[in-house]
């Protein structure tokens, strides 16, 4: 089964130059090449090769060469026991004057578990929630290497981003929205100005049901590590509690759950200053989210608020 999570992206690079990537990678061509959605920002394929191995192929269109720090920090989450792929290779090529940068990288089988929610039996999709939660404790018992990955930090909330949010919520939801939406701006902008900053680990970036594979009723590996990168653990428990997805961020427990079988959870204080953080940004999105989403942000804040 794939890990397909969505609409199929359309094929961009030329077939030929694939070709040749992955057979100065893996010593063989491709025979099949099938489009995946999962990846992020990236083209992202499963390559069928002779000898009947299959690889995934990731293509990265930056200024700069890609995928070096991200493969680097999934090396070390894998010697921490986290389920990742394991890099092959990865080529930089000028194509018509532009940068393609590609990672290719072991195939794991499975189905993303947010695709699979609607037939799993409540029981076992707890059950992963819950071993999520464990895998996610060994990604945070890596110290990343300084200057490797992206960053995440607590940001103070600008001004005229925060009035333009405060008038989207009111014509979207109403005017009550809109003012949690305000406390949480508040509380955000308490705790960026008195908190020192936390100790940080290595937060995948994205941890959240579509970018976990699960096989034959297990786990069987985190994918998409682009945004991966130093942070407080407090960072990836708000953004699988602001959009795991019902009905699984609603019961960010599950995660914990798992979590403190390795260590303590993080602070709360700092996972709902990053969970706020986070709904400020979905709020802000150029591209507007649902009224569902909206009302799940609000709904986040609130919970935080209340006492």
């Amino acid at each position: 089964m794939d890990h397909q999570t969505g609409p199929t992206p359309m094929v961009t690079t030329p077939r030929t130059i694939i070709d040749w990537v992955v057979r100065s990678v893996c010593g063989r061509g491709v025979e099949c090449l099938v489009p995946l959605s999962g990846g992020g920002m990236n083209e992202t394929y499963r390559a069928d090769l002779a000898g009947d191995v299959r690889v995934v192929v990731r293509i990265a269109r930056q200024s700069t060469p890609w995928f070096i720090d991200e493969a680097h920090l999934m090396g070390q989450a894998r010697a921490a026991g986290v389920p990742t792929a394991e890099v092959l290779g990865l080529e930089h090529l000028d194509h018509d004057g532009e940068l393609l940068s590609f990672s290719i990288q072991q195939y794991l089988p499975g189905r993303s578990l947010d695709e699979l929610m609607g037939a799993l039996p409540a029981t076992d999709a707890e059950r992963l929630a819950v071993d999520a939660g464990e895998i996610l404790a060994r990604v945070h018992s890596v110290t990343p290497d300084v200057g490797r990955g992206i960053q995440h930090d607590l940001r103070l909330p600008e001004e005229t981003a925060v009035t333009r949010i405060l008038r989207i919520v009111t014509e979207t939801l109403d005017t009550s929205a809109a003012q949690v939406v305000e406390r949480g701006a508040d509380f955000l902008r308490q705790v960026v100005t008195t908190t020192p900053p936390p100790a940080v680990s290595l937060a995948q970036g994205d941890f959240l049901p579509k970018n976990l594979l699960i096989h034959d009723g297990t786990l069987s590996g985190v994918i998409d590590w682009e945004f991966a990168g130093p942070a407080s653990p407090a960072f990836d428990l708000a953004r699988w509690e602001v959009s795991a997805g019902a009905p699984l961020h609603d019961r960010p427990d599950l995660l914990r759950r798992g979590y403190a079988r390795t260590t303590d959870p993080a602070n709360p204080t700092l996972t709902a200053a990053f969970a706020i953080d986070w709904t400020l940004e979905l709020l802000a999105w150029k591209n507007p989210a649902t009224p569902a989403q909206f009302q799940r942000c609000v709904d986040v804040i609130t919970h935080h608020l209340s006492p």
